[in-house]
């Protein structure tokens, strides 16, 4: 009787995981005694960093997301459609909607989960911006509100109708604040509603807006933010949360019936009761090399990984890049566990860094040049194009290419 296949089993196909299977793919391209399988609850591909245009109605949910069957293709990689619900490390398996799957590696790459931080309300009350159905809702639900808001003649019930609070000024409050003033602006028009009656809010508990940016772009950022119309709310918490307002640390009371949560994001939850040794914001502790230190082989990138910054001593931040890096040593680590060779150790580099503002405009920088205007957007686009090339090759890169132009 021939033996089963050793199986390397990937836990989520977004950044991280994806690009795990394809690079290990490739790297074990020779091993076919190996079985390399890649489980999600989706059977596409979500492209996160555009969500927020997604929700504003500038870029379509097709655009956003690319089916997970086209990527692979006649990939020696089995994709297997299911929810994981529990891992069992002793026993080396995992359980999913569509029954055990026994493994030898395991890479667990799930995705974040909106961390609310025990905000009255928060979680019941506000949207949040974590995959395509979430874009569609936030951008659902504005149109209606405008829709709704033409007939009002209360201006008590009119006026929280037009009134959206984004809570948390970083990367996804202020790319998502941006897009939306113009989505609004749209509206307004298409409604018929006085242009300076609808109102965007961001509220940020630090002194600025992306906390931890380069301080003359965070400036120009904040600029551009209140040119649009924008209006900042700094060091100023969220306290609680209802249906019709939003309430602040200083009391204040904000009514509005649409309040958008960015404010944070942690593990996974299964991560979290999984039994592995976690730190803030229930992200796994990592060795060197990505792996679990309580399990050796079990590693653990992306969003769920509690990786420290050399330079800065402090968690570095959940971003796509960062995702992309880990999965590369963490194919590299695989192949040299497989190989019985040395590991690599996983050292953060961040080439550069970009936020959109709106149609056509970001800030951002790249080495030790900081961009701005067009030139940063156009940056940004590319990077997404290059991602995009290295997982589906110019099939993918073409459409989005003559969108980018034409749009």
């Amino acid at each position: 009787m021939k033996p089963e296949k050793k199986q390397v089993v990937i836990l989520g196909a977004g950044y991280a995981g994806l690009r795990t299977a394809l690079r290990l793919e490739r790297l074990l391209k020779q091993d076919l005694d190996r079985r390399i399988l890649l489980i999600d609850k989706f059977d596409q591909h979500q492209l996160k960093t555009e969500l927020h245009e997604v929700a504003a109605g500038r870029t379509s949910l097709e655009r956003a997301s690319i089916q997970i069957s086209k990527i692979l293709g006649n990939k020696n990689i089995d994709f297997v459609h299911a929810e994981a619900v529990n891992i069992d490390f002793a026993q080396r398996i995992v359980t999913t909607t569509r029954g055990k799957i026994r493994y030898d590696q395991l890479v667990i790459a799930f995705g974040s989960e909106t961390e609310f931080f025990g905000i009255s309300g928060m979680s019941k009350h506000a949207f949040t911006l974590t995959s395509i159905e979430d874009a569609k809702r936030i951008r659902t639900h504005i149109r209606n509100m405008f829709a709704q808001a033409k007939d009002e003649k209360d201006d008590a019930k009119r006026s929280p109708m037009l009134r959206i609070v984004v809570g948390g000024g970083g990367f996804t409050g202020v790319e998502l604040a941006t897009e939306l003033i113009d989505y609004m602006s749209r509206l307004s028009k298409e409604f018929q509603i006085p242009p300076n009656e609808p109102e965007l809010i961001v509220v940020e508990a630090s002194e600025n807006v992306l906390p931890g940016f380069d301080l003359e772009l965070v400036k120009l950022a904040q600029q551009v933010m209140k040119s649009m119309g924008i209006t900042l709310k700094l060091k100023t918490a969220c306290t609680a949360a209802d249906a019709d307002s939003i309430r602040l640390k200083n009391d204040e009371k904000i009514p509005a019936r649409t309040l958008i949560w960015t404010g944070g994001v942690r593990a996974n939850d299964i991560v979290a009761e999984s039994g592995l040794k976690y730190g803030p914001r229930s992200r796994v502790v990592v060795n060197p090399y990505l792996e679990s230190v309580d399990h050796p082989g079990v590693y653990v990138i992306g969003d769920n990984a509690l990786v420290t910054d050399p330079v800065t001593n402090r968690p570095i931040a959940p971003t796509a890049q960062l995702a992309l890096q880990q999965a590369e040593v963490a194919s590299i680590n695989i192949l040299a566990e497989i190989s019985e060779t040395k590991k690599v150790r996983y050292i953060p580099k961040v080439a550069g860094q970009f936020v959109s503002l709106g149609d056509r405009n970001a800030v951002g920088w790249v080495g030790k040049f900081k961009v701005k205007g067009f030139l940063a957007w156009f940056l940004k686009r590319l990077t997404l194009l290059r991602y995009l090339y290295s997982i589906g090759g110019l099939e993918l890169v073409i459409p989005r290419l003559v969108f980018l132009f034409l749009s």
